[in-house]
């Protein structure tokens, strides 16, 4: 399939993309549908091998399930020309490098920088698809490197930064990180974001409040742009 490329490069649109890291169970599918990082008016489309988002609602809108690239494609294309809110997600599909690639072609052609709409995509658990730590390269690469202009806007779920490109490290302006699972990791992005190395530490997962029933919840840090502009919260798992 030939695909057209994006439109109407757009350099005054703000960068906006976020990461998603923690631990198992900690709360990082529940954050993008909670954390409002993607608004209501916005178009999001989502790589989601497992089906975590299907059917379920995200800023009012239910998310539609995918079950094939051509009918991703298809749906995508016609509901970004009706210039209306939509929620799109390609489910089923094996977590592979070339997967995630046939995705992002597909993403960037759909890109407009003057379109009414910001595209929101969102690729869960992004180290499974990937095996470069140094770089994200191909078009998906391109995604975070140059998505903004076009009216992109990126979200990457994922258990440990260590294990994913600096790429999306780097090009990502808000961060949500939850419990983690070891000090290395903690002391890695304490580094890395200039977030206190305790205070990851203290975040503790709902697995560890089992005892509170319905009313456990993970405890996150969401460091947005700026040297030390970060704040701490609790989220309760969706139910």
């Amino acid at each position: 399939m030939k695909l057209p490329s994006p439109v109407n490069k757009n350099n005054a649109l703000n960068a906006q993309h976020v990461c998603y890291m923690g631990t198992t169970g900690s709360c990082k599918t529940t954050a993008i549908r909670k954390l409002k990082l993607i608004p209501k008016s916005a178009q999001v489309v989502m790589f989601d091998p497992y089906a975590e988002h299907s059917e379920q609602r995200l800023e009012g809108l239910k998310v539609v399930p995918c079950a094939s690239f051509s009918e991703f494609y298809q749906r995508a294309w016609y509901e970004r020309k009706q210039r209306k809110p939509f929620r799109l997600a390609l489910v089923n599909q094996e977590r592979s490098r070339d997967n995630l690639e046939r995705f992002a072609q597909m993403v960037w052609s759909l890109g407009d920088g003057q379109h009414a709409h910001e595209l929101h995509c969102v690729i869960e658990e992004l180290a499974k698809c990937t095996n470069n730590t140094a770089k994200l390269d191909g078009v998906a690469g391109e995604l975070w490197t140059g998505g903004r202009g076009f009216g992109l806007v990126m979200h990457a779920t994922f258990q440990r930064s260590q294990e994913v490109p600096k790429t999306v490290l780097d090009e990502s302006k808000h961060i949500y990180i939850g419990a983690v699972s070891s000090k290395r990791n903690a002391r890695y992005i304490a580094d890395y974001y200039d977030v206190p190395y305790e205070s990851i530490l203290s975040l503790k997962g709902c697995h560890e409040r089992e005892h509170l029933g319905k009313g456990k919840y993970d405890d996150y840090i969401l460091k947005s742009p700026g040297i030390g502009n970060h704040r701490q919260g609790k989220i309760y798992p969706v139910r």
